[in-house]
C-alpha cells in the first residue's frame, strides 16, 4: 500500500514543491524589484503572495510558477515598469524615452532597504530628543498635519546605501537632505516638501502609512551606489493614492557633477507632477554647476553633522563646511552651512563658543553665500539668523526671512528660527502660527513641539505650557527638552520641589553636568529660598568657566534667583557686551521679571533694540 502525501492546510506551503520563495526578500529578488514595490504590487495588482500562519503572526511565501503566470498576464501594461522574472528590465519608463540630461545605464537588481547607520551620536538636548520624538508626534498629532489644500506634498525618503561600504551611509544621508532642499525650491506656491528629519523617522513604514501620517501625495525613494568618485542613483517617484510608480530614473555621475544631477532629478519630478516652473527656475535647473568631489562630500558630511544639533556635531560640521570651502571657494551652500553651524554653536543652550568669536565669521560666511548665489534660500536664512542673533537688527532679519521664504517656503529650519524672532518681539500668536507652518513641513521634528511649549512659556501661559509638557511625557517619559521646559514653567508657578526634580531629570538625561542645567537649577534653588544650593551652583558654573566658555547670562540668572539685583544686572551687562543671542528674549523671559522695573535693565533692553 503506497503512502500519499498529506494535503497542506490552507495557507501552508506545499512541501512537495521546489519553486517556493519564502520571504518578501526572495520574492522581490526574483522579480528584480525592491521589497516595497513587491508589497505594493500585491495590493494593487494581485501579486500572488500567500501567508502561512504561525500562532498570531504570519510569514509570506510565493511560487515562481504563479509569479510567472501573473507576470505574463500583466506584461503588456507592466513590462516597462518592472523587470519580468528572469528577463531584462527596460531602462526607460512606460510612456516615454529618456529626458534631456538623463543618462540611462544598465540596471542591477536593487538590494532590499536597510536603515542607514548614523555617524553622529545624538545624546544631548535636542539631539537626544530626535530619538524620542517620533512616538510623541504620531500619537499627539496623529502623525500628520492637514495638507495645504492648494499644494501637492512630497517626502524624500532616505536614500539607501548599496555600496557595501558603511562609510558611505553619511554620504547617502547628506544627499537625501540636499535633494529635499533642492525640491523645496520648485514651484513653492504649489509644492510642499516634508523635511529630512521627519522622513528619516518614517523611512521603514509602508507607502500607505506614510501617506496617512504625513498627508503627502508622493513619495520619492532611491538608492545610491558608489565606486571611487562615480555615483549611481536609482530614484522612484510613487503616487500615494494608488501606490503606482510615476517615474523610475537612473543616473550615473561623477561626484563633482552631483549638483547637476540634483537639478535633473528635480526637473524630472517637476514634469511628472505637473509643476509650473518660472523661467528663472528653469534656467537655474538647466545651469547645473560643478564642485570638487571632495567639496561636495565634505558638504554632505557637514549637513549630517549639523543636523545633530549637538555641540560635538556642530563643531564637526564647521570643520566639514570649511573643508568644502577650501576645495571649492565658490560653493555658496558651504558658506551658508558654515554660517548656520557657527550661529547655533554660539547660541543658548549650546553656547559652546563665545558669540564674539563665532558670529563675525558666521556673518562673513552668510554674506559671501548671498554674493555667490542671491537666489539661495539657505543663504538668506543664514543671514537672517545672524541679523537676529548677533546684529540685533530685527527688521533686517525679517527682510531676509521674507526673501528665503519667497525662494523656498518649505525650508523648515528657517520657519523655526523665524518663530523665535517673533517670540522675542512679543508676537506670540504669530510665533505659534509660524510654528504650525514648520510642523506641517516637519511633523515629527523634536525641535518644533519644544518651540511650541517655549512660545506658551514666553507668553506667560504657564498652565498651557505645563499641560503640553505633561501630554508629551505621557507618551515619551524621557523627552529631555520637555523635562527642561516643564521645570522652567513649574518654577514660575512656584511649584519648586517638582520643578527642581524635572530639571534634575533633564540634566540626568543629558548625561550629567553642563552649564545650561547648572544655571537652571541654580536659579530654581535661589527662587525657592535654598541659598546654599544656589551658591553651590554658582561655584560649579565658575569651575566650568575656568575650562571653557560659559555665557555671562547664566551667572545673571542665578543672581536673579538669589534676589541680588546689582550682581544680576552687572552680569547682564557682560552678556550684552558678549552679544549673547539669548538677550533678544529678555523682554519676554519670565525669569527676568524681578529686574524689569530697574532703569538699568531697561537701558540694556534699549541696547539690544527691544525698547
Amino acid at each position: 500500500m503506497s503512502k500519499t502525501s498529506p494535503t497542506p492546510a490552507p495557507g501552508s506551503p506545499d512541501p512537495e514543491r521546489t519553486d517556493r520563495l519564502d520571504s518578501w526578500k526572495e520574492i522581490a529578488a526574483y522579480l528584480k524589484r525592491e521589497v516595497r514595490t513587491a508589497q505594493r504590487w500585491e495590493k494593487s495588482e494581485g501579486l500572488p503572495v500567500r501567508r502561512h500562519q504561525h500562532d498570531k503572526q504570519s510569514s509570506v511565501f510565493a511560487y515562481k510558477s504563479e509569479l510567472d503566470a501573473w507576470w505574463h498576464e500583466r506584461q503588456p501594461r507592466l513590462e516597462k515598469e518592472i523587470e519580468p522574472p528572469g528577463g531584462d528590465r527596460p531602462a526607460v519608463s512606460p510612456t516615454e524615452g529618456p529626458r534631456a540630461g538623463e543618462e540611462i545605464v544598465p540596471d542591477e537588481p536593487p538590494a532590499p532597504r536597510s536603515a542607514p547607520q548614523s555617524a553622529v551620536v545624538l545624546w544631548i538636548l535636542v539631539g537626544l530628543a530626535v530619538a524620542l520624538v517620533g512616538a510623541y508626534a504620531i500619537k499627539k498629532y496623529g502623525g500628520s498635519s492637514e495638507p495645504v489644500a492648494t499644494k501637492t506634498r512630497l517626502v524624500v525618503l532616505p536614500f539607501r546605501n548599496l555600496s557595501n561600504d558603511p562609510t558611505q551611509d553619511v554620504f547617502c544621508q547628506g544627499l537625501t537632505q540636499a535633494m529635499t532642499t533642492q525640491l523645496g525650491r520648485l514651484d513653492p506656491e504649489h509644492l510642499g516638501i516634508i523635511s529630512a528629519t521627519t522622513a528619516a523617522i518614517v523611512k521603514d513604514k509602508t507607502v500607505d502609512e506614510i501617506g496617512s501620517q504625513l498627508g503627502v501625495n508622493y513619495v520619492l525613494e532611491g538608492s545610491v551606489s558608489r565606486s571611487a568618485n562615480q555615483v549611481r542613483i536609482d530614484a522612484q517617484l510613487i503616487q500615494v493614492s494608488d501606490q503606482t510608480l510615476r517615474r523610475a530614473i537612473t543616473f550615473s555621475r561623477d561626484v563633482g557633477d552631483m549638483l547637476s544631477l540634483q537639478n535633473e532629478v528635480a526637473q524630472a519630478i517637476a514634469g511628472d507632477i505637473r509643476l509650473t516652473l518660472t523661467p528663472g527656475e528653469r534656467a537655474r535647473l538647466a545651469g547645473g554647476g560643478k564642485v570638487a568631489p571632495e567639496a561636495y562630500e565634505a558638504y554632505l558630511q557637514g549637513l549630517v553633522a549639523w543636523s545633530s544639533r549637538t555641540p560635538q556635531g556642530l563643531v564637526k560640521s564647521v570643520d566639514f563646511f570649511k573643508t568644502a570651502i577650501e576645495k571649492s571657494p565658490e560653493y555658496s551652500l558651504a558658506y551658508s552651512g558654515l554660517a548656520d553651524a557657527l550661529s547655533i554653536l554660539s547660541a543658548v543652550p549650546t553656547a559652546a563658543v563665545s558669540p564674539l568669536v563665532a558670529m563675525p565669521e558666521a556673518k562673513k560666511a552668510a554674506e559671501q553665500a548671498i554674493r555667490l548665489d542671491p537666489a539661495s534660500a539657505e543663504a538668506h536664512a543664514a543671514l537672517a539668523l545672524v541679523r537676529q542673533s548677533y546684529d540685533w537688527d530685527f527688521a533686517g532679519a525679517e527682510q531676509e526671512y521674507e526673501r528665503a521664504f519667497a525662494i523656498n517656503p518649505s525650508y523648515g529650519s528657517a520657519r523655526q528660527w523665524h518663530s523665535l524672532l517673533l517670540m522675542a518681539r512679543g508676537r506670540h500668536q504669530e510665533a505659534l502660527d509660524e510654528i504650525e507652518r514648520a510642523r506641517a513641513l516637519d511633523p515629527l521634528s523634536p525641535v518644533i513641539p519644544a518651540s511650541r511649549i517655549q512660545a506658551f512659556y514666553f507668553a506667560r501661559q504657564f498652565d498651557r505650557a505645563i499641560e503640553e509638557c505633561r501630554k508629551a511625557l505621557e507618551v515619551e517619559p524621557d523627552f529631555l527638552i520637555v523635562h527642561y521646559h516643564l521645570g522652567q514653567s513649574l518654577v514660575e508657578k512656584k511649584e519648586f520641589p517638582e520643578a527642581i526634580a524635572q530639571l534634575k531629570k533633564a540634566e540626568s538625561l543629558a548625561g550629567g553636568k553642563s552649564p545650561v542645567f547648572t544655571m537652571a537649577l541654580g536659579h530654581a534653588y535661589g527662587v525657592a529660598g535654598d541659598r546654599a544650593s544656589a551658591m553651590k551652583s554658582l561655584a560649579e558654573l565658575n569651575a566650568m568657566a575656568a575650562k571653557g566658555y560659559v555665557p555671562a547670562l547664566f551667572f545673571s540668572a542665578i543672581y536673579t534667583g538669589l534676589g541680588d539685583r546689582d550682581r544680576a544686572i552687572q552680569w547682564l551687562q557682560k552678556a550684552v557686551d558678549e552679544r549673547t543671542e539669548y538677550m533678544i528674549f529678555m523682554n519676554v523671559e519670565p525669569l527676568a521679571d524681578p529686574l524689569r522695573s530697574d532703569p538699568r535693565f531697561q537701558a540694556l533692553m534699549r541696547k539690544v533694540g527691544l525698547q
